[in-house]
C-alpha cells in the first residue's frame, strides 16, 4: 500500500501523528512524503517510528517557490498542498496511491479503499458536504454547478491516468479563468480539471466536521460506520484542545505513544495545546454522545 503526505517542517509532528495513526491500524505501508523543508531532526524521528512498524518511507524534496505564484487563499492552509498536482512527477514508479492530509486520523483499516478499482477513473475522492450540501452555490461561480464536489483531503489515485495528462498543466490553465475566484486552493483546482472523472465513495474515508454538524441537525447521512479517517479541515485541528471533531482525544492518545517510542523532541509537544483534564472529560463525553445520540463513530 502506497500512502503520500505532503508537510513543511512546522507540520511535521502532525504528520507524524497521522502516520502512527495508519501503521497502528494496517499492515506494513510504504510511505512517501512531499518534503517542503523538513528538518533532518524531524525526518530522523519519523523514520524511526516508522521502522519500529516495519514500514517504509521516502521524503522527497519539493521546492516551495515552484507554487509561490499560486493563489494562496486559507491562511492555516500552505503552499505546499499545490504539491499534489504534481505528483506523477514527483513518484515515478507507482501505478496508484492513496493521498492523505496531514490533519487526519485514521483509525481502522483502508484495505477497502485501497482496492477500490479505478481503472476508469483519476481518482477516488468522497463528497465534501460543506461545499455540496451547505454552500453549494459557491460551486456555480467555479463551474461545476451540476458536478458533485469532492474533498481532496483523502484521494485514491490513479497514477496511470495522471501520466496520460499533464494535471499540473493542466491546472495552470484552469487558474487562468478561476485564479480571483477560488477559495480553496487546490481543491478547487482538482474538482475542476477532474470534473466527470472521479469516483465516489463513502465518506468514512473521509469523514469532516460539516458531515458531523450535518448530521446533528438531522441530516441522513450515507456514511457508514466505523469511520476510518476522520478529518479535521478547518481551522480547529486536533491538536488544539478546542477542537470538538469526532475523537480529537485520539491525537493526544498517539503523542504520549509517540513519546513512549521515540526520545521526542520538545518542539513536538509544543506543537500540541495544553489540555486540562476537564477538557479531555469533555472530549471523551463528546465521543460517547456522538455514538448513541447520533450514531457516529
Amino acid at each position: 500500500m502506497n500512502i503520500i503526505f505532503s508537510s513543511d517542517d512546522n507540520y511535521s509532528p502532525y504528520l507524524a501523528i497521522s502516520i502512527l495513526s495508519i501503521l497502528k491500524t494496517n499492515g506494513k505501508v510504504s510511505f512517501y512524503v512531499l518534503d517542503l523543508g523538513i528538518s533532518q531532526l524531524n525526518k530522523d524521528c519519523i523514520v524511526r517510528i516508522v521502522d519500529c512498524y516495519d514500514g517504509k518511507i521516502s521524503f522527497i524534496p519539493i521546492d516551495n517557490n515552484d507554487f509561490i505564484n499560486f493563489p494562496k487563499t486559507i491562511d492555516y492552509i500552505s503552499f505546499a498542498t499545490y504539491a499534489r498536482l504534481n505528483l506523477s512527477e514527483y513518484i515515478k514508479y507507482i501505478d496508484k496511491a492513496i493521498y492523505i492530509d496531514v490533519d487526519t486520523l485514521t483509525n481502522g483499516s483502508l484495505d477497502e479503499l485501497w482496492n477500490t478499482n479505478i481503472d476508469d477513473y483519476y481518482l477516488a475522492a468522497c463528497q465534501d458536504t460543506f461545499i455540496d450540501i451547505e454552500n453549494s452555490e459557491y460551486k456555480n461561480k467555479i463551474g461545476l454547478d451540476c458536478s458533485t464536489y469532492f474533498n481532496a483531503g483523502v484521494l485514491l489515485i490513479n497514477f496511470n491516468k495522471w501520466r496520460e495528462d499533464s494535471i499540473l498543466k493542466n491546472s495552470i490553465d484552469w487558474l487562468l479563468e478561476y485564479k480571483e475566484i477560488i477559495k480553496y486552493q487546490d481543491q478547487d483546482v482538482l474538482n475542476g480539471i477532474l470534473k466527470g472523472k472521479v469516483k465516489f465513495i463513502n465518506n468514512r474515508f473521509n469523514f469532516t466536521p460539516s458531515e458531523r454538524h450535518l448530521i446533528k441537525k438531522g441530516y441522513k447521512s450515507k456514511t457508514k460506520m466505523p469511520i476510518v479517517i476522520y478529518h479535521y479541515c478547518g481551522e480547529t485541528k486536533f491538536w488544539h484542545k478546542s477542537c470538538d471533531h469526532t475523537n480529537s482525544q485520539l491525537g493526544y492518545s498517539l503523542l504520549k505513544e509517540i513519546n513512549n517510542i521515540i526520545n521526542t523532541p520538545n518542539s513536538w509537544n509544543n506543537k500540541f495545546e495544553d489540555i486540562s483534564l476537564f477538557s479531555k472529560l469533555n472530549k471523551f463525553n463528546r465521543k460517547i454522545k456522538d455514538k448513541i445520540k447520533y450514531g457516529i463513530y
